[in-house]
Formats: structure tokens, sequence, C-alpha cells
């Protein structure tokens, strides 16, 4: 349930979702994770909905949903299928800057295909700072060099793309030149179709299986025009433009493994075995469910009132949208854990997709914006240094 008042439309949204998620991801859903596979017909079940171009502007065939909405539809198709959720997600969250700002050559070769469902988009992000895929946040970007004909890419590698090899478009953060600082980035709209890429391995996570979230390699040259925004300035937009998406997106698609899961709980623990003995005789089991929902509303109250504040331009900073984004991802992790316990044997030997439920939660608490990282922005945001001004 919500108790956050939605607006018809908002209502609306929400509803579209569950049924795309009950109708087209329900279905694949156990697959999806068995067998490790892209979730690419749960995502194209999205396409005729409008759903791909969730956050484009009207004006460019886009549903121009807020920030509330698509926590919403977020979290509906999280709760029958994560890997897609995900993947959906991370689409929304590389469509978002060049949807908001774009040149009118990207307006008409890029945003309005990515309404239309011709253009499936992820984020090329992380980076390794180490040997292996040791990925550590907040190192410094890969360098590019800046020619004639754009940007050139020599084995550009970022690590845990969300849908590496299978997107047709991915959204990178880079350097222009060596001499460029750390903080000096800029946002390139990579065509997978016009550049060299290279997957590293094959996914095989904990959870999230149909992810296909492996390291990737470019090479190439991206044309200027694909530039979004001013060139080393990436980081104007990014907290103002893409942060919202990033953080709450993140926190959605966590608040609905464990709503979801929890959805699945009380249909499951309310059932009259032969024996005449039901799971929800147990006063512990009880307990457990009474304390799971309380706990589930709070994470949804505080990632509702992020994105509404968020809407109504009241947010002068990302602090709420971190919050949420941690609450949402640690609830999720309690949930699973305690139905885990709850449903003992029969969870633990996959009869009911619990576990999967279990898996695809830690990922929130160490994968893309990890929980850690996450911390130490909050606590930098409560507790500035005033001696780095």
């Amino acid at each position: 349930m919500s108790y956050f008042p939605l607006t018809e439309e908002q209502q609306n949204l929400k509803e579209l979702a569950a049924r795309l998620a009950a109708t087209e991801l329900a279905p694949r859903a156990g697959d999806t994770d068995r067998t490790g596979t892209f979730p690419r017909a749960s995502l194209d079940g999205l396409k005729d909905s409008g759903l791909w171009g969730l956050r484009v502007p009207k004006a460019l065939g886009g549903m121009d949903a807020d920030l509330l909405s698509t926590c919403l539809v977020v979290e509906e198709l999280a709760k029958k299928c994560a890997s897609t959720a995900m993947c959906y997600k991370m689409h929304v969250e590389a469509a978002e800057l060049i949807s908001k700002m774009p040149s009118d050559y990207q307006a008409e070769n890029f945003v309005r295909k990515i309404a239309a469902g011709d253009i499936l988009c992820t984020v090329a992000g992380g980076e390794t700072s180490g040997a292996g895929d040791n990925w550590v946040p907040g190192m410094v970007l890969s360098a590019v060099e800046k020619t004639s004909d754009g940007y050139k890419l020599d084995n550009v590698r970022k690590s845990y793309v969300t849908s590496a090899g299978e997107a047709s478009h991915y959204f990178m953060l880079c350097r222009v030149g060596e001499e460029a600082k750390g903080h000096q980035l800029t946002a390139l709209f990579i065509e997978a179709d016009k550049v060299e890429w290279q997957t590293l391995g094959d996914w095989n996570g904990l959870g999230m299986r149909g992810n296909n979230s492996t390291p990737i390699v470019f090479n190439g040259v991206v044309p200027e025009e694909n530039r979004l925004g001013e060139e080393g300035a990436a980081l104007k937009y990014l907290g103002a433009v893409m942060m919202p998406v990033v953080a709450l997106t993140y926190g959605a698609a966590y608040l609905g493994v464990a709503s979801g899961a929890y959805e699945l709980a009380m249909a499951e623990a309310s059932k009259v075995y032969p024996s005449g003995a039901k799971r929800l005789d147990s006063p512990i089991n009880q307990r457990r469910m009474a304390e799971l929902s309380a706990k589930i509303e709070a994470a949804r109250a505080l990632l509702h009132v992020a994105a509404a504040a968020g809407d109504a331009g009241k947010v002068a900073a990302p602090l709420p949208y971190l919050q949420a984004k941690v609450s949402c991802s640690e609830v999720a992790v309690l949930v699973t854990q305690e139905l885990m316990t709850m449903f003992g044997g029969t969870a633990f030997a996959a009869r009911l997709p619990f576990e999967r439920y279990f898996r695809d939660a830690r990922a929130g608490m160490i994968m893309g914006l990890a929980n850690d990282e996450a911390y130490q922005t909050i606590y930098g945001m409560l507790f500035p240094d005033k001696k780095k001004k």
C-alpha cells in the first residue's frame, strides 16, 4: 500500500506498471534468474506502453513523468523481476541528461527514438582502480583524446556496466585530455554500432542475474554532436539533473524487491496446510509480518517524500535522495532475510522464489551507488569540512 497521496496520473502510471509487471515480467522472471539470460523480451514488453520514454518531455514523444511517478513505476517492475527493473532503471537514468537538455540534433536523433522504444541505453560508469576487476568509486576517470573528428576512445574500460553488450547506446563520463583534472568531466552519448566495443567475461552474479553487468572496453571516435552539455562541465549538470533519478530509482528498485517478497509472503503465509495449520499461527511469524510491514512503509514514505520534494523544487542538496536510497536497500535486505527464515526449508530449497529476492536484495548494498559510499557522502553533507572551502 501507499499512504502518500497520489494524483490520478501517478496512480494510473503505477497501475500500468503493475499490469505490465504481472503480464510481461513475472512469467519470465524465474527463467531470467535461473539461466542468467538478459531480459530482452521483458524489456520489449514495456515498449508499446511508452515506458521507455518515461522521463522524456511530451514535446519529444515521452511521458514527462515526475520523480514520484518514476519511483512508482520502478518499484512495481522490481516486485516481479529485479533484473528487468534494474536494466530499465539504468535506461531511464542514462536517458535523463540528454532528455532534459538535448541539442536540436540530439532531440531528433536520440531523444525521440528513446521515447519510441528504438533506443535502449545504459550507464557505463565506474572504472577499476587496480588489477583485475576491483572497482572502487571516486577514482580519476579515463582520459580521451580530442580530435578533429570528435573524441577518440582508446581502450576505455568501464566496470560493471548493466546491459553491457545489449544496450544500443551508452552514457559515459570521461576526461578530455590527460591534463584534465578529476572533476573536469565530459559526458558522451555513445552509439554502440558506431564504435568498437568488447565485453570482458560473463556475468554470473549472486543476484540480479539477468543484468549482464560485465566490464566493457570501448575503442573508436564519438562525434562532438554526441557530447551532452559543455566539455569538462558534466558535474555541473549531474548533481542537479541526474542525481535525483540516479538515487531515487535505485531506492525504488530495492523497495520493489522488499515489497514484492512481502506481497508473496502475505499470500503464502495465509495458506492452510492439510494439517489445518498455517505459518501465521506462530506468534514469531506474526511479529515478523507486522514489523516488516512497518519497515517497508517507513522506507516507502521517505522515498516518496524525497521524490515529491524534488518535484516541488524544494531539495537544495541530494541528502534526502541518498537517505532514501540507503533506507530502501537496507529494508530489502532485512525483509528478504526474515522471510527466508520464516519460510525455512521451503525457501531454502527454492520451491518458492524467496531466495531469488534474497539474492537480488544484496546487490543494493554494494553495487552502483554502494551504501558505504552513499553514507560517506551523507556524512559529508551533514558535517561539512569548512577547511576545504
